[in-house]
């Protein structure tokens, strides 16, 4: 195996990989770190968080690159993430727990079955993304009630953002982070005091079990979890690899089982960066571009081990950056949700009103407004599919006595 992966080494490749790495670094684990805040859990625990998902995605996407030979970049699912910013001040850490473990255990179980290729065919798409951009919403507004707050730190940051993404897209996250970096280094406290780069030691937490938490945040992070696979798996097909969703789905339930106890969200392939590293920017020969994957999964399970130091790091950073790179990180996200849900204008309506309803933050018996904003969906386009199908059938009832009218007409005639 070694042998094969010296052979097939390339700097492209590789470079590819530590992009892709950068990119989910500054960008998803922040939303850990502010989704973490939210649910005001200690050092430690944000710092275990960060050491399962960064275990969790390295372990995936070695796996899955080396097996395979494809550029598989392990990832968490960012919108799930999110959701857990409102998650976390709904329900308690341990039941939290409980939905991580329950929702691993039932993707292991439809990856491996083979049910997951049926499954996602019946998932109502459109409703997904609405749902998702109402997530996403208040998150990136978050960037512009930070720019009100600190607007020397958060300014520079928005334009180095807006400045690259209109000469070098795939780094303006990246960028944007180091501006803020340079900016915030003068108020910074660059002493070693406090800054802990041990090894992490992880804390196991005993998984809860509610009705209402596994309906309210572990059925929305269930659907989100099918789709990010979904879209994963179409990129890795779209740039001509066969991938088998069984050991996708299977293998990445199988690995968050496990990890699940320790804070992992869920681990599954990357789809945005998984984009650029199945491109042929990577490598002209799509069977070299999986060490790609490899550089990527090294890289997470060595920075993975030393999660406490990220958590240190940007604890020391202003709470507004934090905030706007956060936010600009999923703007990307919420465009193209928004551009999903509402693509197709016979469903448009409905997916405005799944939007709307999670936005509102509104919460009935303890589920919270991403489920009822899918329930809302549903009942509205099920109410106007049954309006259509009557105004069709009135509609072809009416062409049909007027043709009859028209040949009695012409045989009088």
């Amino acid at each position: 195996m070694f042998a094969r992966i010296r052979a097939d080494f390339s700097m492209s490749a590789a470079i590819a990989g530590l992009i892709a790495l950068v990119a989910t670094y500054s960008g998803p684990v922040l939303i850990v770190v502010q989704a973490a805040q939210a649910g005001h859990l200690s050092h430690d625990l944000l710092s275990t968080w960060i050491w399962a998902v960064s275990i969790g995605a390295g372990a995936l996407g070695l796996w899955l690159s080396l097996r395979h030979r494809m550029p598989v970049i392990g990832a968490w699912s960012t919108p799930g993430v999110a959701l857990l910013i409102t998650g976390l001040a709904h329900y308690p850490f341990s039941e939290v727990i409980g939905c991580y473990l329950a929702v691993s255990i039932i993707v292991a179980v439809l990856g491996l079955s083979g049910l997951f290729t049926r499954l996602i065919q019946h998932l109502p798409a459109h409703l997904l993304s609405a749902m998702i951009a109402g997530v996403l919403f208040e998150f990136c507004a978050g960037i512009f009630r930070s720019l009100e707050a600190t607007p020397f730190v958060v300014l520079p940051v928005v334009v180095v953002y807006v400045v690259c993404r209109r000469v070098i897209p795939r780094y303006a996250v990246a960028l944007a982070l180091l501006a803020g970096i340079v900016v915030a280094l003068p108020d910074a406290d660059l002493s070693g005091h406090g800054l802990d780069l041990s090894i992490v030691r992880p804390e196991l937490t005993i998984p809860g079990f509610s009705a209402e938490s596994l309906i309210g945040l572990g059925l929305p992070l269930l659907l989100l979890a099918l789709t990010q696979y979904a879209t994963s798996i179409h990129v890795l097909r779209s740039a001509g690899f066969a991938i088998s969703p069984r050991s996708v789905v299977g293998a990445s339930g199988l690995m968050s089982v496990p990890l699940s106890l320790f804070g992992n969200s869920g681990i599954n392939p990357a789809a945005i960066v998984g984009a650029m590293c199945a491109s042929p920017e990577c490598h002209e020969d799509p069977q070299r571009r999986y060490i790609s994957g490899v550089v990527c999964g090294i890289g997470y399970l060595c920075i993975g081990a030393f999660g406490a130091s990220i958590v240190a790091l940007f604890a020391r950073l202003p709470g507004g950056l934090t905030s706007t790179l956060a936010g600009l990180a999923l703007l990307g996200t919420l465009v193209s949700s928004l551009a999903s849900a509402l693509a197709n204008e016979t469903h448009r309506e409905s997916s405005v009103i799944t939007f709307v309803v999670t936005v509102s933050g509104m919460s009935f018996f303890g589920l919270g407004s991403a489920l009822w904003g899918l329930v809302a969906g549903v009942v509205f386009s099920v109410v106007l599919s049954r309006k259509r199908v009557a105004a069709t059938a009135k509609q072809s009832s009416a062409d049909a006595a007027a043709a009859a009218t028209a040949t009695v007409e012409k045989e009088r005639t």
